[in-house]
């Protein structure tokens, strides 16, 4: 099976909801799975992916709002989201992608 690996994601402490109480934007994990999904669709892996999640209540979030599948293989918080799930969180959230510096 072909999957993209996504290695590392985390929260801007500008925009994490345990460091402040008024964050800027909301959905950013949301937009960086659907930008990982296209770009697991566009190396030929179908939208495939698998990664880290930082702690157990992070693992427990991604099953419930992407239908993570929790593996455990690697790492106690190793996930995967099929291409199926994939696919309709490219259809929920924008993934375009720029290299221009703001």
């Amino acid at each position: 099976m072909k999957a993209l690996y996504i290695t590392w994601m985390c929260t801007s402490p500008d925009n994490n909801k345990l460091l402040n109480d008024n964050i800027k934007y909301l959905g950013v994990g949301g937009h960086l799975f659907a930008i990982a999904a296209k770009k697991s669709v566009d190396n030929g892996f179908d939208g495939y992916l698998y990664g880290f999640a930082a702690n157990q209540e992070l693992l427990k979030h991604y099953i419930t709002v992407f239908n993570a599948e929790s593996i455990g293989i690697l790492h106690p918080y190793q996930f995967a989201i099929d291409e199926t799930n994939a696919l309709e969180i490219m259809e929920v959230y924008d993934y375009e992608w720029t290299d221009e510096k703001i």
